[in-house]
């Protein structure tokens, strides 16, 4: 059973990801990008190329899981420019799912254009 309440930390990460990916490629994907301890009782948060689909992944003591969300109206509010690995809330995770945007997206210049 989850219990968010063990959790160290939500993270997320910064690039959309093909939502056909299963368990196996996202436990590869945060294993590389992440310590052992940093993954066990943390939240990994991912977003798909539609903005429509977020995936969760979770390990416990006892094994790991995958969550799928989807909206059925507009997309996910998914901050732009962040790092991977960028730190969130329990109450900034409820207003992601819920589609309110939580984390403002970066400012990034390039070329002197500005992109949002």
């Amino acid at each position: 059973m989850i219990t968010f309440k063990e959790n160290k930390n939500i993270y997320l990460y910064s690039e959309n990801v093909d939502m056909r990916m299963g368990l196996n490629k996202i436990q590869i994907l945060v294993a590389s990008n992440f310590s052992k301890m940093e993954i066990r009782h943390s939240v990994f948060v991912f977003c798909s190329n539609s903005g429509k689909i977020i995936k969760m992944y979770y390990e416990d003591d006892y094994g790991s899981w995958l969550l799928q969300n989807r909206l059925f109206d507009g997309k996910f509010k998914w901050p732009k420019g962040i790092d991977t690995g960028t730190k969130i809330t329990k109450e900034q995770l409820n207003g992601l799912c819920k589609g309110l945007e939580v984390i403002e997206s970066k400012k990034i210049i390039n070329k002197g254009i500005n992109y949002y």
